[in-house]
Parts: C-alpha cells; sequence; structure tokens
C-alpha cells in the first residue's frame, strides 16, 4: 500500500513517510526532525504567526509576478 504525499507544515515540502505530532490538538506532518524542532521553537517563541504571514506575504507577491 503507497501513502499519498502529504505536505511539510514548516517547509512546504511533499512526502510519503512524514514525521507526525499533534500540537494544539492538531495532527501535523513534517517532512523531517528538523522541520518539527523549527516549528516547535517558533510555537514557544510566539514567532509562528509572524512566520506565516511573512510566508503568505512572500507568496502573494511570488504570484503576481
Amino acid at each position: 500500500m503507497v501513502k499519498e504525499p502529504v505536505r511539510c507544515e514548516h517547509c512546504g515540502a511533499e512526502t510519503k513517510h512524514p514525521v507526525t505530532k499533534t500540537i494544539g490538538g492538531h495532527e501535523l506532518n513534517f517532512c523531517c526532525l528538523g522541520c518539527l524542532q523549527v516549528y516547535e521553537f517558533l510555537i514557544e517563541e510566539n514567532l509562528l504567526d509572524q512566520v506565516k504571514a511573512e510566508s503568505e506575504k512572500a507568496n502573494d507577491a511570488g504570484k503576481s509576478k
């Protein structure tokens, strides 16, 4: 049975073998332990919302080109 790829919650990379962890009551998928650790660090430092907003802003700017 082949698993469908899922996207990493942190970097967006697709993986068929995610590292999965429940955070804030939600089961999240990560491509590696490094992305999981960065994500947890951003939560601890209250930076996750800021990073997500900056990422969305950068993605929107890239789409308008």
